[in-house]
């Protein structure tokens, strides 16, 4: 990770808006390359019944790249993210554990016969496999870092904490308003990162309206005996995944619901993921259940349900926005304003990747302030 040439004594002040995956991401990064960090967000992992909105506790979550082909910026972020999950992965206190994933395709992503998928020169023990699935045909296994948000995502605000970061629980209606050091004595914020999903859309300063939300809905359930992570993705940009957490639990999902925002669950999406999960993968039932068993009407009671959740994820047009403007608090301060949000489904898997750039913006911007004079021209 790049080291920055800042005074021994003088870390320049940050704050970061939000405590999603890329915000506590992005804080923890730019905490360890020598800045001082505060975090300000309305909503944190410690929250008994997140908000819709704060999609990040809601996800499956791991790590399984969904970018096109031709898109050198997505494929940077997702292998800087892999290879730093196979890290993670090494520290039991992280959540992350590394699972054999197996991924069905009924088209090649690739967009070319016979071509295997760029991230295949990315992961661990890549190999196409014999579909077991006729509506799928296509088949591939390799080894993927499976993430359980809960544990996670405290995982990075302890680390952040640990390296000397702060908190603040408050809500802004205005990105600069981060500027208004909160502290005993007053300090000037150097830099802005705004991390906040969905909600800059309405954050005041940024207004972004190509920002929306994907509604997605889950059911998770307990199955002990499954270790694999199981994923079906169909042309029609329909997908449907097996998820196992480290503590027996599964996560079956999902929908992709653009432009949706209703936040209770809805019965029949629930029984649809069921019933297509059974029908493709009838391990999830008690194993040596049979096939006629779990085609009985009475769906909901052959699995044990620990929760159903809604959330709704940060999509964005023309994908995720990482990028760096100059301007000016309330006070006529000058300060740099990054932004890392739009991450839609793939959070956790390009967060790392995200909040590298982001950090190498930043550092770069500074080099541009330093060389300027100090008056700045408007």
């Amino acid at each position: 990770m790049t080291k920055h040439s800042h005074h021994k004594h003088e870390k320049p002040l940050v704050a970061v808006i939000g405590a999603g995956v890329i915000g506590l991401t992005t804080a923890l990064l730019l905490q360890c390359n020598h800045y001082d960090v505060t975090i300000i967000a309305d909503e944190f992992p410690w929250e008994e019944k997140p908000r819709p909105d704060y999609a990040s506790p809601k996800a499956g979550a791991h790590w399984r790249s969904m970018c096109d082909e031709d898109d050198k910026r997505a494929k940077g972020y997702d292998t800087v993210s892999y290879r730093t999950f196979l890290e993670l992965a090494k520290d039991p206190e992280s959540g992350v554990k590394i699972r054999d994933a197996i991924d069905y395709f009924d088209f090649n992503p690739t967009g070319h016969e016979g071509r295997d998928p760029w991230w295949s020169e990315i992961v661990d023990d890549f190999k196409k496999i014999p579909s077991t699935n006729a509506q799928f045909p296509l088949a591939y296994s390799y080894k993927t870092p499976v993430i359980t948000p809960s544990i996670y995502l405290r995982f990075l605000l302890h680390q952040f904490k640990e390296a000397g970061g702060h908190v603040q629980h408050r809500k802004l209606s205005h990105v600069t308003e981060a500027a208004l050091w909160v502290g005993t004595k007053p300090r000037p914020v150097k830099i802005i990162v705004n991390c906040t999903g969905f909600q800059s859309r309405h954050l005041g300063g940024v207004k972004d309206l190509r920002s929306f939300q994907t509604r997605g809905q889950t059911v998770v359930v307990r199955a002990s005996w499954i270790h694999e992570t199981v994923t079906w993705i169909s042309k029609s940009g329909s997908i449907m995944y097996v998820i196992p957490r480290s503590n027996g639990e599964v996560v079956l999902g999902g929908s992709h619901e653009a432009y949706q925002n209703n936040e209770s669950v809805s019965g029949t999406k629930t029984t649809h993921i069921l019933k297509t999960v059974v029908d493709r993968y009838p391990k999830i039932l008690t194993p040596g259940s049979s096939a006629a068993f779990a085609a009985s009407p009475d769906l909901l009671s052959k699995f044990d349900i620990v929760d159903q959740k809604v959330g709704f994820r940060p999509s964005r047009l023309g994908g995720v926005r990482v990028e760096v403007e100059h301007g000016r608090t309330g006070t006529g301060q000058h300060v740099i304003i990054a932004h890392n949000y739009g991450h839609g489904g793939a959070g956790y898997q390009s967060s790392w990747g995200t909040a590298q750039d982001t950090l190498d913006l930043i550092q770069k911007a500074e080099m541009d302030v330093d060389e300027q004079p100090v008056e700045f021209a408007r």
